[in-house]
């Protein structure tokens, strides 16, 4: 999903994936190096790259947890099945560190030194930008099942696709719900990182706001490493209605507590990813309370279900008993793109280990995939600025309510009511 938004000197640095093991203590390191022709072909070997120590570690965490959840599940009812015969699933993990190039470094090292039949994409959208050219060289299937960058998309690259929306719709959809809110908000303050992700979901916000007439006070990008208190005195001097946050759970956190310490207190804020997290929670405390956030799945709204997690319900409570935790749709959408990849290897039927034809084949699989999930149904855009998006998940507002739970406010059916303004 997305882009640097902490601070960070543990940059550029190369970890091997068998390394990792010894150093993280990451479940499912793999162990086995050397060339597809000595690989045994008991397993389906996927390669994930994702960051697990920087900036982003709190998300590339969500996203090992949901590829971790699926593989676990997948290995428990026996594998994937082909042609009457089942085959577990093994995970090979490197470290993006939070950073682009060394994000390219992993992804090129795996390729190039571990026989992998497919790989589980990085958290963030920098770092998928920069692992995607590394699939495209390489000719392998690539399923990021967290980056929301539209950038990724208009890139075009025939081999990486997305379970999440792009956040030009999630973020720009929910902002219109929240900006029709009673009293609907005359102004808006609209602040962000100034990072792939962020950027683009800040103009979401944006351009939400000028769809509905409202004023826009402020348009403010920040270095990752910002000082958020001289953002939110700034703010403080516009006084807006609402302010709107393009950014992180950590740069959401930072410029909370920076409004708490300043008095700052506007009818509401929106920040898009992560308002319904635990690192979020806990970050804020009681003050997360009465946040506003996006997502596009929620353990409470029904979804299609369909293939190894029956519903949403069900995977929340499998989620609950494997991490001790709630998972959100950052965790959801990367066990989603495990699914797809379980079900486009069952239509393959091919054993493992994959020859570079059974690869391509694959992604002309994938292409034309559709898969009842309980994220809901997945699918992927052929053509267009969202080419091998999955666009067909609606996005929901959401708010932190009661105890911090997440509940869907705005105009659905379904929604309940909204604290707006916000604790007035």
């Amino acid at each position: 999903m997305r882009d640097n938004n902490m601070n960070t000197t543990d940059r550029r640095q190369f970890v091997k994936a068998a390394g990792l093991a010894s150093t993280l203590g990451v479940a499912g390191v793999a162990g086995c190096m050397g060339g597809g022709s000595d690989r045994g072909g008991d397993k389906f070997k996927f390669g994930v790259v994702t960051s697990l120590s920087g900036d982003l570690r709190f998300g590339g965490e969500v996203t090992r947890r949901g590829y971790d959840l699926w593989k676990k599940t997948v290995n428990e009812n026996g594998g994937i099945e082909i042609d009457g015969s089942k085959y577990e699933v093994e995970l090979s993990y490197a470290d993006a560190k939070s950073d682009p190039s060394t994000g390219a470094d992993a992804a090129s090292n795996m390729i190039s030194n571990e026989s992998v039949d497919a790989v589980l994409g990085p958290y963030s959208s920098n770092v998928t930008l920069a692992v995607s050219p590394i699939m495209e060289k390489n000719q392998t299937p690539h399923i990021t099942g967290s980056a929301e960058s539209p950038r990724i998309w208009e890139e075009q690259y025939k081999h990486t696709f997305g379970t999440v929306p792009t956040v030009t719709l999630i973020a720009r959809q929910a902002a219109e719900e929240i900006l029709s809110l009673d009293p609907a908000a005359e102004s808006v303050y609209v602040s962000g990182v100034n990072g792939p992700f962020s950027k683009a979901t800040a103009s979401a916000m944006r351009n939400a706001a000028q769809n509905k007439d409202v004023e826009v006070l402020a348009y403010d990008l920040n270095p990752s490493d910002t000082d958020w208190t001289s953002v939110v005195s700034s703010a403080k001097d516009a006084d807006p209605d609402l302010h709107f946050h393009g950014g992180h759970i950590g740069s959401h956190v930072s410029l909370l507590k920076a409004a708490d310490q300043l008095n700052y207190d506007p009818n509401g804020f929106f920040c898009h990813y992560g308002v319904n997290t635990s690192s979020f929670k806990d970050g804020l405390g009681a003050n997360a309370a009465g946040t506003f956030g996006a997502t596009v799945w929620l353990p409470g709204v029904e979804r299609t279900g369909g293939k190894l997690f029956g519903s949403a319900a069900d995977y929340a409570e499998a989620s609950q008993a494997e991490f001790g935790e709630a998972p959100d749709y950052t965790q959801a959408g990367s066990s989603a793109a495990g699914i797809v990849y379980q079900q486009a290897l069952e239509e393959l039927g091919a054993a493992p280990p994959l020859s570079d034809s059974q690869k391509s084949k694959l992604v002309s699989i994938i292409e034309d995939i559709e898969v009842k999930t309980f994220y809901g149904d997945v699918s992927f855009d052929k053509e267009g600025d969202f080419y091998h998006n999955n666009t067909s998940t609606s996005p929901l507002p959401i708010q932190l309510q009661d105890e911090n739970e997440a509940v869907v406010v705005g105009s659905s059916a379904s929604a309940s009511e909204a604290d707006y303004p916000v604790g007035k």
